[in-house]
């Protein structure tokens, strides 16, 4: 590719493309490193404004951290992290009416936690270290002249327990009230923590030597005031995403290559991260329904998914820089990006492979079942990496064996969810991916757009509906009249008597002398006129053969429904365009049913559930071990 480029883009092209590559300076930097600097604070900024709860947090989450050795390095160890400052030097002069001597920086975002660890170095100072004092960091206010010598003489009074509240100005209050919280805590730490004793050099060598905090350096060109709103007003924080492709196009980045290669390797990476994050962004979301189950909306950069899934990030987890440390960590930036090149090659590989789609896509679709999890996606692609096609086909189709390992006639809702949930969805995939009519891939973003519940084809008991909520019932004798009365009008002359005596019973208690007890009369009265087979369709009803995906709005009435209504139903949603899975549709359509069948549609009779049944498991014969066991995913 580097060949490629510097035959087909100009020195002129190619200088105009870096010009707008981000070459920032990104570098953790422990407490001790920031206190030989000094900072100031702009009049776009707001004042102090953190509370006691923040504080609080901070000094609970550095007092319980552990530094523990970083596994192969001994002479490192692990350190917390806290959130980034982003800054910028400010040029000689740049502050008219402010005498700075040396090298200041522009705090554009962070000054809420760099003001913060000021005061707990300066708590350290007042009450820990004896006349070894620390020279603490500087740090100076646009709006606040006085600031810098408030800062410097805040202390608590003599009854050693009480900081004066400065109430002259609103930044005073806050910084006093912090400075307050600070002594409160270690005042209260024996109570607050079943008699243990703060050990101080403990929390100061945990503060100043293993705390980091992300240094972020922007260009001298950048808008301040912009980036400030951006960071603070348009409420995008720095993310994961920003940080590590900061950390690729930074200044310090690929130290190892030649000027010329060093740009042309950051153009490579600029090039395809913005590729990627397109692709990602694509109106279709194919390829991200397929890759994940996470929410779009829930990503401010979108590429920030990919990194997560490379780095392993585990849903729950707390540390918000959890990704970006991942990579900060490595050796080798090269070996980095080359991993990410690598998987994002590879999921466009298989996002256009019919089998590969279907077969990987299910598996990150379903459920976990028992003690089989499903395998995570960097896992897979490390597998296919390392192993033949063949062998990784192997391993893909292992995979989806396990997850719904289990003696299908055995199967019984609502024991066994998950795995019916499994099979049903499977049986889906699988229908797209051997169709010789449909040419689409399975449509796995309208499949996560819709809560999916596993319901009966046919309802045969009233367990559903609320005995106190008298409008359930009326919705299902509502749903159910329409059907009784075809049947009356189609049915035998005897049936049509009986048909017709119901209709008038239900007419009758329009009204709200209907009571459950009537009601549950009346329900297995028509539940009986429309099941075909009951003693049959009793033994069978919480079994596969009667059971289908469907989603569809909370509606107990339709979901202890009979076939026929459901059928209608499923008609309905699907002249509305909602997505009905394809085989649901097919039950509802009676795809399934034998050419030679006599039975009405009013009916899920016990011919059309073997049909179903048949389908299902031809269908999946590949994965099914028709004799497995609940254990055999174990295994």
């Amino acid at each position: 590719m580097k060949g490629n480029l510097k035959s087909t883009l100009t020195r002129t092209g190619r200088k105009k493309i870096m010009e707008n590559i981000d070459s920032n300076v990104l570098k953790p930097k422990t407490i001790s490193e920031l206190l030989e600097n000094k900072f100031f604070i702009r009049h776009y900024q707001r004042g102090y404004r953190w509370t006691s709860q923040q504080v609080l947090q901070l000094l609970d989450d550095i007092d319980s951290f552990i530094p523990r050795e970083v596994p192969g390095k001994p002479d490192k160890k692990t350190f917390y992290c806290l959130q980034p400052i982003v800054l910028k030097k400010l040029k000689t002069n740049s502050i008219p009416d402010r005498m700075m001597e040396g090298e200041w920086y522009e705090v554009i975002d962070g000054q809420q936690r760099l003001t913060t660890i000021y005061l707990i170095l300066q708590y350290i100072n007042e009450f820990w270290t004896g006349r070894q004092k620390k020279n603490l960091f500087e740090i100076d206010y646009q709006t606040r002249e006085n600031c810098v010598e408030f800062l410097q003489k805040i202390k608590v009074n003599s009854d050693d327990i009480t900081v004066d509240i400065n109430k002259e100005n609103i930044d005073f209050y806050h910084i006093s009230k912090a400075y307050q919280t600070i002594r409160n805590w270690e005042h209260n730490y024996q109570d607050l923590h079943s008699g243990k004793l703060l050990d101080s050099a403990e929390f100061q060598s945990k503060f100043l030597t293993y705390s980091k905090i992300i240094w972020y350096e922007v260009k001298n060109n950048e808008d301040s005031e912009a980036l400030f709103e951006r960071l603070n007003i348009g409420k995008i924080p720095l993310t994961n995403a920003e940080l590590t492709k900061a950390l690729f196009l930074s200044e310090d980045s690929f130290k190892e290559l030649g000027h010329e290669e060093k740009q042309l390797r950051h153009f490579e990476i600029a090039l395809l991260w913005d590729e990627m994050e397109h692709k990602l962004n694509e109106q279709d979301m194919k390829f991200w329904s397929f890759i994940t189950n996470k929410k779009r909306k829930d990503y401010d950069t979108k590429i920030e998914l990919i990194l997560d899934l490379i780095a392993g990030k585990k849903d729950g987890e707390k540390d918000p820089l959890f990704t970006f440390l991942h990579f900060n960590k490595q050796q080798s930036l090269a070996k980095i990006w080359s991993d990410i090149e690598l998987f994002y090659h590879t999921l466009l590989e298989w996002n256009s492979n019919r089998d590969l789609y279907h077969k990987i896509g299910y598996l990150i679709a379903c459920n976990n079942v028992g003690k089989w999890k499903k395998p995570h996606l960097n896992k897979l692609i490390n597998y296919s990496m390392t192993h033949s096609k063949d062998k990784f086909n192997e391993k893909v189709t292992k995979e989806i064996k396990k997850s719904i390992a289990c003696n299908i006639t055995e199967l019984r809702y609502p024991e066994h969810n998950d795995r019916i949930f499994n099979l049903l969805l499977l049986f889906n995939v699988e229908t797209y991916r051997f169709s010789k009519s449909i040419d689409e891939f399975y449509p796995f973003k309208q499949h996560k757009d819709n809560c999916w519940s596993l319901e009966h084809i046919h309802a045969r008991n009233s367990e559903g509906l609320d005995k106190t909520k008298q409008i359930q019932w009326k919705q299902w004798l509502e749903l159910h009249l329409p059907v009784l009365r075809e049947l009356g009008e189609n049915g035998e002359m005897g049936e049509q008597s009986e048909v017709n005596a119901v209709i008038s019973e239900i007419e009758k208690y329009n009204n709200d002398q209907l009571t459950w007890n009537r009601f549950s009369d009346i329900f297995d009265k028509v539940n009986d006129f429309l099941t075909c087979n009951a003693e049959q369709m009793d033994i069978e009803s919480d079994g596969i053969s009667n059971l289908a995906l469907l989603s569809q709005p909370d509606n107990a009435a339709l979901n202890n429904s009979v076939f026929e209504v459901k059928r209608r139903e499923v008609i309905r949603l699907d002249k509305e365009g909602s997505f009905i899975p394809v085989c649901t549709r097919r039950i509802f359509l009676k795809y399934y049913q034998n050419s030679d069948s006599t039975t009405q549609n009013f009916f899920w009779a016990p011919e059309d559930r073997q049909a179903y049944l048949k389908e299902l498991t031809e269908t999946l014969e590949n994965y099914m071990d028709l004799n497995a066991t609940e254990e055999d995913n174990d295994n």
